[in-house]
């Protein structure tokens, strides 16, 4: 057995089942996705990052990415953005909707969003910063989260002093992506500089970054003392691996990774659940984005994928996942 443990985390008021949180990603983690890893045994699931201006302005497409499953709870939305005005007023929407948590972005080094002034952009401004957080809190009465990077640049370790700020305005935990906003997504995270924030704070702390299996779950875990783990892409080829870790923490013993079929059948399944939301045809052309990582590894996964992104209909994915069974691509399954 590992020397860590799975266990339930709170969230001022919010308990979760386990410390195990599905991370927020744009483009992917919309309600039928979030569903999948709530089965897949996720602890809190996370919406797509938000825009607060557009939640603001009434903007359609936006409002529709606060639609929440009662199957899905409990659920945290994520928010950006600049004006502190309007993170208050986005916050109230997010409550109103029905989340369980807002969480406020503050690590998000895309730059379009850098070039608005949000995101990690934010780690520049303190002031703003405190005052974006300080509106937030006071606005709705769910608790309210925060997520960041170790930095800017590799080397630099803001998050314990970003932390410190975040208690005395009363967030209620901390996301840690351990990578350098620089980096962006590549490269191994700084776990020293996690560890580092984890030691000084009173406030759960969320492990995120590099995330991909059980050893590098247990790694993040044993060598930072964090509270809990988000994961990210690791999720999206994989919506059980939130089960996977949990009971590798807590007997030391591992489950066999999904078969082909397996994830095939996850790729058939979010289908089915997207179209019941969106459309057969819009679902399909969103899955555009992830069906690749339901792919990868695949024999022929190039051609497959070609061929996927020609669909517009489920009578068509049952026919290329037929295909998709016959010889050559499972001969030596």
């Amino acid at each position: 057995m590992n020397s860590v443990m799975i266990k339930p985390l709170k969230i001022g008021k919010v308990l979760l089942k386990n410390n195990l949180v599905l991370a927020p990603m744009s483009g992917i983690t919309d309600m039928t996705f979030r569903l999948i890893a709530k089965k897949g045994g996720a602890g809190l699931v996370c919406t797509e990052m938000i825009s607060s201006n557009a939640l603001v302005h009434k903007d359609n497409k936006t409002k529709k990415m606060l639609r929440i499953s009662k199957d899905e709870h409990p659920v945290s939305v994520q928010i950006f953005g600049s004006k502190p005005e309007a993170m208050k007023e986005a916050a109230k929407i997010v409550e109103d909707s029905g989340a369980d948590i807002v969480d406020i972005n503050l690590g998000c080094p895309a730059n379009k969003i850098v070039k608005s002034g949000a995101g990690v952009r934010l780690m520049d401004n303190e002031k703003t910063t405190a005052d974006i957080i300080e509106n937030v809190v006071k606005s709705v009465k769910i608790p309210v989260t925060i997520k960041i990077r170790i930095g800017r640049s590799e080397g630099e370790n803001l998050a314990p002093h970003i932390i410190k700020m975040a208690e005395k305005l009363e967030v209620k935990a901390v996301t840690i992506h351990g990578r350098a906003a620089k980096l962006q997504h590549s490269g191994k995270p700084d776990l020293s500089a996690v560890k580092q924030a984890c030691e000084s704070a009173n406030l759960p702390i969320i492990g995120n970054g590099g995330i991909i299996n059980e050893k590098t779950a247990s790694e993040f875990l044993e060598s930072t003392g964090c509270d809990g783990l988000m994961i990210g892409r690791a999720a999206i080829e994989d919506p059980g691996i939130f089960e996977r870790i949990e009971y590798f923490l807590n007997t030391g013993k591992t489950k066999p990774e999904p078969s082909w079929e397996k994830r095939i059948n996850y790729l058939k399944n979010h289908a089915e659940t997207a179209s019941e939301y969106y459309g057969e045809k819009v679902a399909l052309l969103r899955l555009r984005k992830i069906a690749p990582y339901y792919l990868k590894g695949l024999p022929n996964a190039t051609k497959i994928r070609a061929s996927f992104n020609k669909i517009v209909s489920l009578k068509e994915l049952d026919e290329l996942l037929s295909m998709v069974w016959k010889s050559p691509y499972f001969e030596d399954v």
